[in-house]
């Protein structure tokens, strides 16, 4: 399986088709004064396979405020997000509540997609400390996901991590009809809905129900199970108290000529953190990420182990040439940085840097360049078949569909980390195009608050 999300054509073109429909403007905020102020740093992942989701909208409040209950009726704004994809409308609503403190539409990527991410910050005064947030399923007739009055983590630099179920609004029928969803739902999961769907509610479909616990997609008309199903969780939501933390700028540069990186995961730390080390065994969440791409799996392995301060992830792959940015934080006492980063055309190839020293002024900047690395655990065969799916696609190379992101015990070797031999051709991969000289991948960390 694929453990890396790129986005579409087609995906961005909907985007365009989204805004149109929901009008989302970008962060918005309300509230009174900045008593006793708190800001954290929100993470949500869209855990589903093929079901989209609005921008979520999130707000901080106290707890005499409900933006929705389980068993009770939807609210204008809910029903409104849930079947038509209405944020500005939610957002109306909650701006008239004056026990909400600040309300954020994290659209700065619009829809979040299947696999995607969105990150915001967002800040809550003394006595409203209560967390809710609210996205709609695209691909549903009145689905949305949510947190109804999460209790904020308290002390600096703690992080909570909870995951978000998919709700029924009881609004609308659920038909599954494209004519009847909105109309991104087609083009945002590559399914050919000839253009049908309605950004308003049909009364012939409306229901007099309360909000429970979404049943799932049957396939009773459009949608797929398959495709735009979901079962259990359908969100992961990161939230980490932040004011009083370093902030930082890491710019990471591919330096290769054709070897493409998985989204590269950042952590900053204490010194009892250590993630990997050149001539010892990989363990199993590096060794996922070097043959698999498996960044879920490295960033899951990493939270809330011992001297971990914050872990960050790239939005998509770095291609050749080419360099991201990411902003991360580091609590007081966390001065250094690990990164590690899948070379996607090998067995078990990868970069990174193993805790290197953040800067400790605002302004100041270091540099660091790193190596390619070999985990050891896979033989280096360099054949489509073995390698990860995407590295044919990223590199204009057709791989004529071969390739998986699962390991394959007979080509399993029980060898440690070491300075990557290279590219050798002796099968499917070209020297002069997948191979590279080190150093593989240039990083630039700016303190910058």
């Amino acid at each position: 399986m694929q453990r890396f999300y790129r986005r579409p054509v087609w995906a961005v073109i909907a985007l365009s088709l989204f805004t149109a429909l929901a009008g989302t403007t970008n962060a918005a905020a309300s509230g009174g004064g900045r008593s006793g102020e708190r800001t954290y740093l929100v993470t949500i992942e869209n855990l589903t396979a093929g079901q989209p989701f609005t921008p979520p909208v999130a707000v901080t409040h106290n707890r005499r405020t409900d933006v929705f209950s389980p068993g009770d009726a939807a609210s204008p704004g809910i029903r409104g997000l849930a079947e038509n994809g209405d944020v500005p409308g939610l957002v109306a609503e909650l701006r008239a509540d004056r026990r909400v403190d600040e309300i954020v539409v994290a659209d700065a990527n619009g829809p979040v997609l299947p696999g995607g991410s969105v990150t915001f910050e967002i800040t809550a005064e003394r006595n409203r400390r209560q967390l809710s947030i609210a996205t709609m399923l695209i691909c549903t007739n009145d689905g949305f996901a949510g947190l109804d009055s999460l209790r904020l983590p308290g002390a600096r630099g703690k992080q909570t991590i909870v995951y978000a179920d998919a709700y029924d609004a009881g609004t609308e029928i659920n038909t599954e009809d494209f004519d009847d969803l909105v109309p991104p739902c087609g083009p945002l999961t590559g399914v050919d809905s000839m253009g049908a769907g309605t950004g308003t509610s049909n009364p012939a479909l409306a229901e007099d129900g309360v909000i429970a616990h979404h049943a799932g997609i049957t396939g009773a008309a459009d949608l797929f199970p398959d495709l735009h199903g979901f079962a259990g969780p359908v969100a992961k939501i990161t939230i980490t108290r932040i004011d009083g933390a370093a902030v930082y700028e890491v710019e990471i540069e591919n330096e290769s000529d054709g070897q493409p990186f998985t989204p590269p995961v950042v952590v900053t730390h204490r010194r009892a953190f250590d993630l990997f080390t050149v001539g010892h065994e990989a363990g199993a969440a590096v060794r996922g990420l070097a043959e698999n791409g498996d960044v879920p799996g490295l960033v899951a392995a990493i939270e809330g182990r011992r001297g971990v301060s914050g872990v960050f992830a790239a939005a998509g792959p770095v291609l050749p040439d080419e360099e991201t940015t990411l902003t991360v934080y580091a609590q007081p006492g966390a001065r250094r940085i690990t990164l590690a980063s899948m070379l996607i055309c090998t067995n078990d190839g990868f970069t990174g840097l193993d805790g290197e020293r953040l800067p400790r002024r605002i302004g100041e900047s270091v540099e660091y360049e790193a190596n390619g690395y070999d985990a050891g655990t896979e033989i280096n065969t360099e054949d489509f078949g073995d390698l990860v799916p995407p590295c044919g696609p990223l590199t204009g190379v057709d791989s004529m569909g071969a390739g998986t992101g699962m390991s394959n015990p007979a080509l399993a070797e029980d060898g440690v980390i070491a300075h990557h031999a290279g590219v050798t051709g002796a099968a499917d991969l070209l020297p002069d195009l997948h191979g590279w000289d080190d150093p593989v991948m240039e990083v630039t960390i700016t303190r910058v608050g």
